[in-house]
């Protein structure tokens, strides 16, 4: 069974989770020193990719997800 929310240790609903690889970070941490300077950066969780979106709109690649893991038939 699937269970499609989580709970965090303190109890709480987990909204959503993601793994990052140290390429996506340093990505990331590019996107924060070139474009952002104070502004926040929106992170996008899609189904195959992880984009990061600049303050005036911009939607930059982080890095590709891995999906689950095919079930055998």
């Amino acid at each position: 069974m699937i269970h499609l929310s989580a709970k965090a240790a303190d109890g709480r609903e987990v909204l959503a989770r993601a793994e990052f690889t140290i390429d996506m970070l340093r990505n990331l941490l590019v996107v924060f020193e070139a474009a952002s300077g104070d502004k926040p950066v929106l992170v996008e969780l899609c189904d195959r990719a992880v984009w990061a979106v600049t303050p005036d709109g911009h939607r930059l690649l982080i890095g590709q997800k891995t999906g689950p893991q095919p079930y055998d038939a």
